[in-house]
């Protein structure tokens, strides 16, 4: 398919909502005067006519220029609307839909009549076609002589007035400064002066437009004279707009005045007009230079107007097709001369036919027969019948939260239809089964339907780079070549809409850290200009974006010396790390080799917001440099994050799901034992050493190990060991909640059929793994530990006061003593309950201090008069629930698992120290706090604190956590358990608030 074909029925649909916004509008202006009706028709032709050049689609270019220009002397009151004017207009819109049918069919949107018809259009320019006189009219039309044209031109790009001998021009001078918000001054200015020159002519202008318009100091202050006949309120209506701060509006003088009615405009009497045709050869290697120079030799006999397309497309434009028409004017013309020029061999036709001047009702007889002969005398082609045409809507606008919405549908079907087949494969039911696969199939389709509908191109993001790239290069004295290759790659729109800031982020550190000035590529051997690339592509079912650059690379003893000043790394461990691992070092939070600060990159942030964002997308990124010769940066994304199939399995009697992408082989650990490799493990399967991936920490040690599971990423393999494959299934991943942060070899979770939220292993980063990351990563992972008086700790950015930190004490203690004098007395023994260490943690961090092992969390939510809101959890380790149980129920106390005796005694028991410590609290502050009915989660601390935060509505604002660690004694008993307090950032400032007023009414 080419790319013409690639984008037809896009081109189609927009051109239809023009041509019908064109017609619309056309019928409301022929009603009377409506300059909004004119500046709609203005805006449809305009597109539509830039599409159809960027398309190579010339006849229609022509036909909307030609309309184009019409309409520029009906808005500037030089034309009036008429009847046959109007048949006119609409016989070429006519034509203009004929083209979008032909383009629709397939065709090049070729229109035979073509030059009759822009010639009947341009006839209303050159004043050979004159308006019907009627009552109510300017002197002028009651006599019926033509209406003085000027010359015509584009709304939004090139001058409407050519020159200054045009009936009612006025001089204005413009001083214009831009609002200090705007972000790019030259571009804002650029289009406001293109705007003005769309009813104008500029006739000065300082500082000089090269300045105004690429000149990256350019201020934003403008000072312009400008000479239009368009009147002072369609100059104030281009100006009041909010990207500019203020404008002055100042008349100087008329350029038209009575006595200057000797200034003779093209086309008086003394005068010949010629119209020319000419259409240059295929063959034709540089049509611009060619059509410049046959331009050129004709300017020596007369003046050249009502170029078409315009002078600047002739001469500059790459859509130009080789195909143009002019007026030639001058009182002195050789034809013999004229026709010398037009018979070059670069010419495949031309014509060269005297202008005519024409009334009115002689058009009428003049038709396409007399132009195909060669009379070139403007002709109104009648619009006749129009026959109307059936045409099915093929194309429609659906706004982009419907779309989301559908898609949330399908995942819920996705996860219903997964519930139905647990039941039917529970029940065993034959026709259940049956209707089951025609479901399947149909949900499938939809499914499939809808991720093609959300696909965009990379192109949408990719095009906003170039700009981007040379106002840097510009700005920081750099030259840099800018590549960009597979921009129609596809993705989901929920990966597009996260992709722009990383790409933005390491395209800015390309061209700030990677390329070196001129000077320094030169002193280094390298060319002058530097090479940034960046390309899409697809890998079986990811996407793979590459920026690279052949700049300075990166300096890894830099990178080490950063990494040990800041703490993050031994020297032990940086010795024992590869390149890669060093280069890794970068995506850690804050590291940053920039020795300052810049508004373009060395922010002080570092690569691991990159990073973040595309994990948060489920994809990877990876970083490869050569010191001296260049780095780059490979990304890797999935197609779609809306529904994937993965593998269920069961580790530790807890389940787990793996992409089915990353699965490369299952087998039995009976057929390959483990064998020690080193410090490690692995297995020899088919002469091929495999590690193998311990996931204690995150789900315990198994006793029931038989399955060996295979993973794969790129060219990387691993094992990890299962208990049991309990099958495949399609389901919905949802990203990790932002309180949990970044879970290590998680990338999301995932709620099949039974309502289960079941984690959804990360793959790539299990792979990733290697002693010297670890290493790297448990002396960065937790943050450094502000240790306030009295064993209160803050972990968090907002540092608490002295004052404060005894506050929380003053809180934990006496909650702690209540909670024991209950316990105690429900009990029937003496339990002592003691609050060693508060701490004061961002709840993303919570799970570094809790000892990873299996424990019980039991969620209360705080309800009453509160300014916020907020939660309780009590978390009680494994060990802890069996001898809680067993003083409560009177046993001794033995090794075993917890069963739903443990657990209801253990809902009793946080109920219990939940409402003791609440009330406690609520009667040193003077203020309602009960607890909700609890919920309970049993699991590894950062997998139940996951469960939690996604089956709980943990309001947004709850980011700090309080942690009393607690330790209670009973007997012979040493018993830990925790008390975590997660407020609202409203909650926790009342309670400070509330204990400040204690204090000081105590004091």
């Amino acid at each position: 398919m080419s790319d013409l074909d690639a984008y037809r029925s896009l081109y189609v649909a927009e051109s239809r909502e023009n041509h019908e916004g064109i017609v619309s509008n056309l019928l409301i202006l022929e009603q009377g005067t409506d300059s909004h009706a004119i500046d709609e028709i203005f805006r449809s032709a305009h597109s539509l006519k830039g599409m159809s050049a960027s398309m190579g689609f010339m006849h229609m270019e022509e036909i909307c220029h030609a309309l184009e220009d019409v309409f520029s002397q009906i808005r500037s009151g030089n034309l009036q609307v008429s009847q046959a004017l109007m048949d006119d207009l609409l016989a070429g819109v006519d034509d203009i839909e004929a083209m979008i049918d032909d383009v629709e069919a397939g065709g090049d949107g070729l229109l035979e009549h073509r030059e009759a018809r822009v010639s009947a259009l341009k006839a209303w320019l050159s004043g050979s076609v004159a308006a019907p006189a009627s009552g109510g009219k300017k002197d002028s039309e009651e006599s019926g002589a033509p209406v003085s044209p000027e010359p015509a031109g584009d709304m939004y790009e090139n001058p409407a007035y050519e020159s200054y001998d045009q009936a009612g021009n006025i001089e204005y001078n413009l001083h214009i400064e831009l609002s200090p918000e705007v972000d790019s001054k030259n571009l804002r200015s650029m289009l406001i002066l293109q705007n003005l020159e769309s009813i104008g002519v500029i006739s000065a202008i300082s500082p000089e437009r090269t300045i105004v318009e690429d000149d990256p100091v350019f201020e934003g202050t403008i000072d312009l004279t400008l000479v239009t006949n368009a009147g002072k309120q369609a100059v104030e209506t281009i100006l009041a707009i909010s990207d500019i701060r203020s404008f002055s509006l100042t008349e100087t003088e008329s350029l038209t005045q009575p006595g200057n009615a000797a200034i003779l405009a093209p086309g008086s009497e003394h005068e010949k007009r010629y119209a020319i045709h000419i259409e240059l050869s295929p063959a034709v290697d540089s049509k611009n230079l060619r059509a410049m120079l046959i331009l050129q030799n004709l300017e020596s006999h007369g003046t050249l107007t009502n170029f078409s397309p315009r002078r600047e497309v002739i001469e500059d434009s790459g859509t130009f097709s080789g195909i143009f028409d002019l007026e030639l004017n001058g009182s002195e013309i050789s034809e013999e001369s004229v026709k010398a020029y037009l018979k070059g061999s670069d010419i495949k036709s031309s014509s060269f036919t005297p202008i005519q001047e024409v009334s009115g009702p002689g058009l009428a007889g003049i038709g396409l027969e007399d132009h195909q002969n060669g009379t070139l005398a403007p002709s109104r082609i009648s619009a006749g019948e129009k026959v109307e045409k059936k045409r099915e809507v093929k194309n429609i606008r659906v706004d982009i939260d419907r779309l989301d919405h559908m898609m949330n549908l399908v995942e819920d079907l996705v996860i219903n239809r997964g519930r139905l087949e647990q039941i039917a494969q529970e029940y065993k039911i034959k026709e259940l089964d049956e209707t089951l696969n025609m479901v399947g199939r149909s949900v499938a389709d939809l499914q499939v339907m809808m991720m093609d509908i959300r696909m965009i191109p990379l192109n949408h993001i990719f095009n906003r780079f170039p700009r981007t790239v040379r106002d840097i290069a510009t700005k920081e004295g750099k030259e840099v070549d800018f590549i960009v290759e597979g921009g129609d790659t596809e993705l989901d729109r929920s990966v597009m809409d996260g992709l722009n800031d990383p790409l933005l982020h390491l395209i800015r550190n390309g061209l700030d850290h990677g390329i070196e000035p001129p000077d320094v590529r030169i002193k280094n051997g390298k060319p002058p200009k530097g090479t940034l690339k960046l390309s899409a592509s697809r890998d079986k079912d990811n996407v793979v974006i590459v920026i690279e650059d052949d700049g300075a690379g990166i300096n890894q003893e830099k990178i080490k010396k950063k990494a040990l000043e800041r703490g993050l790394a031994t020297e032990d461990a940086l010795a024992a790390m590869s390149e890669t691992e060093i280069n890794d070092l970068l995506f850690l939070p804050g590291f940053s080799t920039a020795d300052k600060i810049t508004d373009i990159s060395g922010r002080g942030v570092g690569l691991d917001v990159v990073k973040t964002t595309i994990a948060s997308l489920q994809g990877t990124i990876k970083l490869e440099s050569v010191f001296g010769q260049g780095s780059r940066f490979e990304l890797v994304l999935p197609p779609t994050m809306a529904i994937v199939m993965v593998m269920m399995i069961r580790i530790n009697n807890r389940r787990c799901a793996i992409p089915i992408t990353n699965v490369a082989e299952v087998a039995s650990l009976a057929a390959f034992p483990i064998q020690n490799i080193g410090h490690g493990e692995g297995i020899l399967m088919r002469d091929e050493i495999i590690v193998l991936y311990r996931l204690d920490d995150m789900f315990g040690r198994s006793q029931n190990e038989e399955v060996i599971v295979v993973l794969q990423n790129q060219n990387r393999k691993g094992a990890i060991i299962a208990d049991l494959i309990e099958g495949q299934q399609e389901v919905v991943i949802k990203p990790l909640s932002k309180f949990v942060g970044t879970c290590d070899g998680v990338s999301g979770v995932t709620i099949p059929g039974d309502g289960e939220v079941v984690p959804v292993l990360d793959v790539k980063a299990i792979l990733r793994e290697s002693s010297g990351q670890k290493a790297a990563r448990k002396s960065s992972g937790r943050r450094v530990k502000k240790v306030m008086k009295n064993n209160v700790i803050s972990d968090v950015e907002h540092l608490i006061t002295d004052m404060q930190a005894d506050e929380l004490r003053e809180l934990g203690n006496i909650g702690a003593s209540h909670a024991a004098t209950t316990l105690s007395t429900i009990l029937n023994t003496l339990i002592s309950i003691h609050v060693p260490e508060i701490i004061l943690v961002q709840l993303q961090n919570l799970r570094y201090y809790l000892d990873d092992v299996a424990a019980a969390m039991v969620v209360f939510q705080i309800q009453g008069q509160l300014a916020g809101n907020g939660y309780i959890i009590i978390h009680i380790p494994k060990e802890s629930i069996i001898r809680l149980t067993s003083i409560m129920l009177g046993q001794s106390v033995s090794e075993r698992e917890i069963d739903d005796m443990d657990k209801s005694a253990l809902n009793e028991i946080g109920n219990i120290m939940t409402s003791s410590f609440l009330d406690a609290c609520a009667t040193l502050l003077s203020i309602i706090m009960i607890p909700s009915p609890p919920s309970m989660v049993i699991d590894m601390p950062h997998a139940a604190l996951q469960t939690i935060i996604a089956t709980q509505e943990i309001d947004e604002n709850v980011d700090e956590v309080v942690l009393f660690k607690t330790e209670l004694q009973c007997a012979e008993y040493n018993i830990s358990a925790n008390i975590i307090l997660l407020p609202s950032k409203g909650l926790l400032n009342e309670l400070f608030a509330r204990m400040d007023s204690v204090i000081s009414t105590s004091g």
